[in-house]
Formats: structure tokens, C-alpha cells, sequence
């Protein structure tokens, strides 16, 4: 077969790599899914969904879906812990000229995946394993070849591209020998689901609210059906100790202020870091999502870029599959590393040292400065231009279904 009748490999069937499919499948694509584990992650990990990734899901026929799912936030505040004070509020309406989605959704990715799968098995040219390994991989030139373990056999498969969408411990990454370069932070985030209502200890406070403290910051997130609450880990704190129930519920009652009665639905610690692999592309196989680059959670640009990523890498396959050159992959790989390394790093570093400023003359510039920003209205939308990805947004990519006889 020639290559543009073989499938394209996908390694990873978490959000990035269902994305990606998915993209390709409604355009004519075959494409063959193939994850380690028996079926889809019920971790909740990543929640937060941007505008422009909203109108990738719109284009890809699962918007709805998503949006019945979620949480619609219409505002994002923050505030000092230490006097329990509201420093800044920017409202996402100022983005309404910007987006048909002027609102910030918090949904779990153990949701958003099930949506995407849900949807590809409506569709012909979308084979899904699970329970299947990858072991290693092989660039023939004209195609390549990835070997894949499952409970009962080894068997390699046979494609056109292959993609890495396997996550911060990639075995296609590894298996190109590809660093991944940056640091790992020394704290860790804690985060807990609780039914708690802040509202009651922080009058007026929003869905989303980063609060600010040198020593004991936090994130708080509002899902359907839980409170997300992010706290920072000292390299000292023993994570058993840290995650045992009472321990758990006296770090909620600081933050409260008072011991009130609520329920734990959820605790996990995770280790956080900044890293980029020096390339996402080697001839045929590619990178996308946590498998080409990883960053602090804050903020939520994890989740989108990696989705940015696929709904950018699936316009690159369609254009070459349509005739262009194979050297599109080439800037896919430039640009989505410079976005990386450049605007992705910088906001989601901007976020966690804002949470961690120990000096008090420069915790009063930074609340002054946020407040400044929130009080102008096109200042406020400069800021969220960034904050959500929209000005980096891939274009819209208009282009007919590929014919695909594989």
C-alpha cells in the first residue's frame, strides 16, 4: 500500500491522542488507537477547558456533549489569603467579540475522553486497542512499524505516521531517544476534591479563585459535582502523612478558618515540572501533547495545548496527505515547540510565582498591578487573550475528506 492508505498509529488514548482521531477520522483518515491500559483513565487530572479549545470540539461535532458535562465559569478572581481580601476579578465576557465561547469550562479529561470515544466509535476508519503496549517502534522510510504487546499476543502494526500522545513517560519519545529538557519543581500539588462551599469563608468568591500566600497558596475549582482544591507540597512534607484523612481535612480548616463538617471525595500528589523534548519530530513519527511537553497545571494550559497540538497536526497530515510537502511536519514541530518554550512556560510560571511571593512590597506590586489590569477593561482582555490561548489559536483549516481505500 502506499502510504497514504496506511493508517496513522496513535500511541495514547487519553485526550490528545482521542483529539487527534478524531480529527482524522472525520476527515476520511483511517487511524488505529493503541493504550497500555485496558480501558480509559478514571483519573480526573486536567479540568480546565479554554475558549478556542471549545471550538476545536464545536468543529469536531462534540461541543454539546462537553458543555452538558462541565461547569460553566464566567469569571476568574484572585485574592490574599492573609486578609482574606479579593484582589482582582476579569470577567470572560470581555471576550465575547473574541469567541462564540466567552466562558472558562471546568470538566474532567476522564469526561472530555469518554466524549471522544464515544464519538469515534460512531465512525467508521477509527480502530481503538486497549490493553496494547507499545514496545518500540520502526522508520522504514516510507511508512513505519510499531510492535505493540497485549495480554495474549505481540503484533506490529503498519502506518503511514505514527504519534506519540503517550503522556510525560512516553515510550515513543524514549524509544527515539528524544530528551526531554527543563526542571522539575521541588514542591508538589496536592489536590483534593471536597463538597465544601467556599463561598461561606470568602464572601463574593467566584468558581475559579487563585489564592495567593508564600507558604500555603491555593487553587480552588468548581466542577459539577466537586470543589477542586490545588495546595502546595513542601519538599519536606511526607506525602503519607500529608494525604491522611485528618491531615487532609485540618489544611481545608486553615483555609476556612473554622473546623466546618464536609466530605473528601478524592486526594492525589503529583510531582510538577517544565519540560520541552528537544524536537517533535524524527521522520515519521511525531509528538503531541505531555509527550512533547509538560508544564506546572496552573492556569490549565497543559490540557489545551496538548489538544492545540492535535487539531494543528491533524490540519499538517491532511495537507500532506492532499499533495503538500512532508516537510509541513517540520513546522508544525518549530512552531508548537516555540509555543512551548515561549508563551505556554512563561503564563503557567507567571501563575505558580505569583502564588509563592514571600516579600510584602512585592506581593503590593503584584496585587496592584493585577488589580490595575482587571479594572481596564482592554487591558483585562489583553490578559485573557493569553491566559486562554485565543491569540494563539491554530486557524481554521477548510479542506475535503480525504479518500482513504486502506
Amino acid at each position: 500500500m502506499m502510504p497514504r492508505e496506511l493508517p496513522v498509529l496513535i500511541v495514547g488514548a487519553g485526550p490528545v491522542g482521542l483529539s487527534l482521531a478524531l480529527a482524522l477520522t472525520r476527515s476520511g483518515v483511517q487511524v488505529c488507537v493503541f493504550e497500555a491500559e485496558e480501558d480509559l483513565s478514571p483519573e480526573m487530572r486536567a479540568s480546565t477547558i479554554h475558549a478556542p479549545t471549545l471550538e476545536m470540539f464545536e468543529e469536531w461535532g462534540v461541543v454539546e456533549q462537553v458543555l452538558a458535562a462541565g461547569a460553566i465559569t464566567d469569571r476568574v478572581q484572585y485574592w490574599e489569603r492573609s486578609t482574606r481580601t479579593r484582589i482582582a476579578e476579569y470577567s470572560f465576557s470581555l471576550l465575547a467579540d473574541d469567541t462564540p465561547y466567552p466562558f472558562r469550562l471546568q470538566c474532567p479529561q476522564n469526561i472530555v475522553t469518554r466524549v471522544l470515544r464515544a464519538e469515534l466509535e460512531q465512525l467508521p476508519g477509527c480502530s481503538l486497542y486497549f490493553g496494547h503496549r507499545a514496545k518500540g517502534l520502526k522508520d522504514l522510510g516510507d511508512k513505519v512499524q510499531l510492535e505493540v504487546s497485549s495480554a495474549d499476543r505481540d503484533i506490529s502494526f503498519t502506518g503511514s505516521y505514527l504519534v506519540g500522545c503517550d503522556g510525560s513517560r512516553s515510550i515513543v519519545r524514549k524509544s527515539l531517544e528524544i530528551p526531554l529538557s527543563g526542571k522539575t519543581y521541588e514542591d508538589r500539588f496536592l489536590l483534593v476534591g471536597t463538597n465544601i462551599d467556599f463561598s461561606e469563608a470568602f464572601p463574593g468568591m467566584g468558581p475559579v479563585a487563585y489564592i495567593y500566600d508564600p507558604e500555603e497558596w491555593a487553587i480552588l475549582l468548581q466542577l459539577p459535582t466537586l470543589t477542586r482544591t490545588v495546595f502546595r507540597v513542601k519538599p519536606e512534607e511526607d506525602e503519607e502523612l500529608i494525604t491522611a484523612e485528618d491531615s487532609l481535612k485540618r489544611r481545608l480548616w486553615r483555609l476556612l478558618g473554622s473546623e466546618v463538617d464536609f466530605r473528601i471525595e478524592m486526594s492525589r500528589i503529583y510531582r510538577v515540572h517544565q519540560r520541552v523534548a528537544e524536537r517533535f519530530r524524527q521522520g515519521r513519527v511525531v509528538l503531541a501533547g505531555d509527550a512533547a511537553h509538560l508544564n506546572n497545571p496552573a492556569g490549565g494550559m497543559g490540557l489545551n495545548s496538548g489538544i492545540h497540538d492535535a487539531y494543528l497536526l491533524a490540519q499538517t497530515l491532511l495537507r500532506i496527505f492532499a499533495g503538500e510537502p512532508e516537510s509541513l511536519l517540520d513546522q508544525y514541530s518549530e512552531d508548537r515547540r516555540k509555543l512551548a518554550l515561549g508563551l505556554i512556560q512563561s503564563v503557567s510560571d507567571r501563575n505558580y510565582n505569583d502564588l509563592i511571593i514571600a516579600d510584602w512590597e512585592g506581593r503590593q506590586k503584584r496585587n496592584d498591578k493585577m488589580r490595575a489590569a482587571s479594572l481596564d477593561d482592554e487591558t483585562a482582555r489583553q490578559y485573557l487573550l493569553d491566559a486562554t490561548l485565543l491569540r494563539q489559536r491554530p486557524a481554521p483549516f477548510t479542506h475535503s475528506p480525504v479518500s482513504n481505500t486502506a
